[in-house]
């Protein structure tokens, strides 16, 4: 017989991954969530991550979180310009970024790690790009 505490591991793990929330899609690009870290020193990057970089450091009381956008480019995608995402918080604040999307559709598949200044400790809710809300993990 298995140790009680293995397999209440098992079923945890189980649980989380049939939670995890599904790609979103937009356009013809595939959009999912690959974390969220949070950092006091990053760098200001386009997505898909090109020659475009400029550091930042965290002010005393805030930090960035960090968020990776994973996204898959598919046939149908045409290219075109895409508003910068947001963040929002547990109580609905809304959170901007510097990290632009350029040049979208010259990879078939990129991450994107998107700093967003906020309060320390804050509890983030969801990344929104254009019409497409993805919920951040806790």
């Amino acid at each position: 017989m298995r140790h009680p505490l293995v397999i209440s591991a098992l079923i945890a793990f189980s649980v989380a991954a049939l939670l995890a929330q599904a790609p979103k899609t937009y356009k013809g690009l595939e959009l999912s969530i690959g974390g969220v870290e949070r950092l006091g020193h990053v760098s200001l990057t386009d997505c898909p991550p090109g020659a475009n970089t400029v550091s930042s450091t965290a002010k005393p009381g805030e930090e960035f979180a960090v968020v990776t956008l994973k996204v898959k480019v598919s046939a149908s995608y045409k290219p075109e310009a895409i508003k910068r995402p947001t963040i929002t918080d547990a109580s609905g604040k809304v959170f901007n970024t510097a990290v632009s999307f350029v040049d979208v559709g010259k990879v078939p598949e990129f991450s994107c790690a998107i700093p967003f200044r906020v309060p320390t400790g804050t509890k983030l809710k969801g990344l929104q790009v254009e019409t497409v809300s993805l919920d951040l993990p806790q």
